[in-house]
């Protein structure tokens, strides 16, 4: 079946820019500089009425032009991977930071040694920053490149943010392929569980991102935008299923694990 890890990136830079010039100095990412397949939708740039259809229409809330590209680019990764006979994908958008020199495929290697279950998407990062605080779940008993790994209890999905670096398997590319048919905030995953009780949602620390508080610098277009839109949509659930939840989770605060307390 040949290479078994397909690997992208999520950017809206020219070639050579000083951002990607930066990505690709890593090392992690130099070694497979041809191997990586780069999408990138600049929302700005679609035209109204398609804008209107994708972002504004049937929507509680617009989706900035920022969201949408950034949705539409995951989804045209996924849609290509889907289209070819790969395992996996690796998905990074040109913002992400290697905490160490990581071989993608001796990573992909050690990934399928985890036994994941099927319909995972499993974060390279974003767990250890501010917004992702509160999720817990339970730890595998295996490590990734001697980090921690933590299965995500679904309870606290829409606390869950971030996909600048991650991989999935197809049948959870597939899920979000098909969510996303009508673009939605590509990280909130809540109302993905809505529909779909079957999803595995891993997280474990091997890159990093700038911390929002940082972005004014402009190391992320999609963060300045959530700082000044605030956003987080979430379906109004009933009193007694609110309820529900919060002695459920009362209870799991024994038991499940943050990945840093």
């Amino acid at each position: 079946m040949g290479e078994i890890l397909k690997k992208y990136l999520i950017s809206i830079e020219r070639a050579e820019s000083p951002r990607l010039n930066s990505f690709f100095s890593q090392e992690t990412f130099k070694r497979y500089h041809h191997d990586f397949q780069k999408f990138g939708v600049i929302g700005a740039n679609i035209p109204t009425a398609e804008y209107f259809k994708l972002a504004v229409a049937s929507k509680q809330r617009p989706l900035s032009p920022a969201e949408l590209g950034c949705t539409l680019s995951h989804i045209a990764a996924l849609t290509d991977f889907l289209a070819s006979d790969q395992q996996y994908a690796c998905i990074f958008e040109d913002d992400a930071i290697s905490i160490a020199d990581i071989d993608l495929d001796v990573l992909q290697a050690k990934v399928a040694e985890l036994g994941l279950k099927e319909k995972f998407f499993l974060s390279l990062g974003g767990i250890q920053l501010h917004v992702n605080r509160h999720v817990r779940g339970q730890f595998l008993s295996q490590t990734l490149m001697d980090k921690k790994v933590l299965n995500v209890n679904l309870l606290y999905i829409r606390r869950f943010s971030y996909a600048y670096a991650y991989i999935v398997d197809r049948k959870m590319a597939q899920a979000f392929v098909d969510y996303h048919h009508s673009p939605k905030v590509y990280d909130h995953w809540g109302e993905l569980y809505d529909e779909d009780k079957q999803l595995n949602f891993y997280a474990t620390h091997l890159f990093n991102h700038p911390e929002l508080v940082e972005c004014a610098a402009g190391q992320s277009y999609l963060e300045q935008e959530r700082k000044t839109l605030q956003l987080k949509k979430v379906r109004k659930k009933s009193f007694f299923e609110r309820l529900k939840i919060s002695l459920i989770k009362r209870l799991y605060k024994f038991t499940l694990k943050k990945y840093y307390s």
